[in-house]
């Protein structure tokens, strides 16, 4: 990642005015970070990062002990923000560290910190991207297919469809619907009960008085 990538990313997600603003805040979670960690693994943060931003981490006295409150005070000390706005802009500052450096910086800058402080050091993962689907009610209705179609239902094709679909027949379903059927399934098949139970070569209605 660039040193102007870097700055547009965090500018973008932290709201910030511009590159200048994105900068100061950088700078300032670099250097509270530093201060947390030792120098094996402040060096190899800032093998990882451009070189305008590893020269704030070079110069930080490492090893002190801190939580996460403080990490987030001294942010807005040196940012001169509200406590809020300090706790958004690091959280954005230490995705993009996360997305900026290698696998192997990022297990061992993870490792040497406490949880609730590592747990800041996971990069975005990657947007899903949703399908646009127009939908313009003058032309593209169900009835005439899936938005943007260019073969509505209407002009199916249906000597494509097989011998038994729906598609190919001129009054689907013509021998069970009310509309045009000659009675029930069982009216017409003879296995009613006035016709005695399915398969009886005597029905009721010749039974015996």
């Amino acid at each position: 990642m660039t040193y102007d990538e870097f700055l547009s990313y965090v500018a973008e997600r932290a709201g910030l005015p511009g590159v200048e603003a994105s900068e100061c805040t950088i700078r300032a979670v670099l250097e509270v970070i530093g201060e947390r960690l030792s120098w094996p693994i402040i060096q190899a943060l800032a093998e990882d990062l451009p070189d305008a931003l590893a020269v704030s981490l070079r110069r930080v006295i490492p090893h002190q002990v801190f939580n996460l409150a403080e990490l987030h005070a001294r942010v807005a000390a040196r940012t001169q923000v509200r406590l809020g706005l300090a706790v958004e802009h690091t959280g954005v500052v230490c995705q993009v560290i996360a997305e900026a450096v290698s696998a192997g910086t990022l297990h061992r800058l993870r490792e040497a910190l406490p949880e609730p402080m590592s747990a800041l050091f996971v990069p975005r993962e990657p947007e899903e991207l949703l399908e646009h689907v127009h939908l313009d009610p003058s032309r593209h209705t169900l009835a005439e297919g899936r938005p943007g179609s260019h073969h509505p239902l209407s002009e199916a094709r249906p000597e494509r469809a097989h011998s038994h679909s729906v598609m190919r027949a001129d009054n689907p379903h013509e021998d069970t619907k009310l509309s045009s059927a000659s009675g029930f399934t069982q009216e017409r098949e003879g296995e009613t009960l006035a016709a005695g139970h399915p398969g009886s070569s005597r029905p009721l209605s010749e039974g015996e008085e």
